[in-house]
């Protein structure tokens, strides 16, 4: 399994967190090691629930009455689409979105309806009343999640001097086949 290992690897720095609890961070390798030749869209949204990053990116403090950014920002910047790739008002309308996204003492996710922003929010040029899951699926119908992601791992993979002619193939073929890693990888 050494190219799962090695996909596992490139995940971990993807997903970077730090926590305390070994639990947590357990968790979160088994998330990325589990989906490293899967879904990118599965564990974008598994790594996005897990107990290790809403605690590493603040978002237990996101609230409907003062939204943290920290978590929204992350996930549009370093994540899916890259920095400049979005406004600061996407950033402001993510993180309302994200509100009451937590977990419990046992690091199980949970949705604290009461602490989350039921209005409507402008993301990315749509509006709706939108939550986490929301932003998260408008990332990735998003081409530039996957030139994002697709540009990352042909630099770890191939030169860091990228043919933009080549990337660019990887990453509509990325997005033609629903964000699969393996299909990414393939010859």
């Amino acid at each position: 399994a050494q190219l799962r290992e090695k996909m596992a690897f490139f995940w971990h720095g993807h997903f970077a967190c730090r926590t305390q609890n070994s639990f947590f961070a357990q968790e979160l390798l088994h998330i990325v090691r589990t989906n490293a030749l899967g879904s990118f869209a599965d564990m974008l949204k598994a790594v996005s629930k897990s107990p290790a990053m809403l605690q590493f990116l603040n978002n237990q403090q996101n609230r409907k009455s003062h939204p943290n950014e920290n978590f929204a920002r992350e996930v549009m910047e370093l994540f899916t689409m890259g920095r400049g790739n979005y406004t600061e008002n996407d950033v402001k309308e993510a993180a309302r979105a994200f509100t009451g996204w937590s977990f419990n003492a046992k690091g199980e996710f949970l949705f604290r309806k009461k602490q989350h922003d039921t209005g409507s929010k402008t993301f990315l040029g749509r509006t709706g009343n939108y939550d986490g899951d929301d932003i998260l699926n408008i990332l990735l119908e998003n081409k530039q999640t996957a030139n994002y992601i697709s540009r990352k791992i042909y630099r770890y993979f191939v030169n860091d001097n990228v043919d933009e002619k080549n990337q660019q193939w990887l990453s509509s073929r990325f997005y033609s086949n629903n964000y699969d890693i393996a299909r990414l990888l393939e010859d």
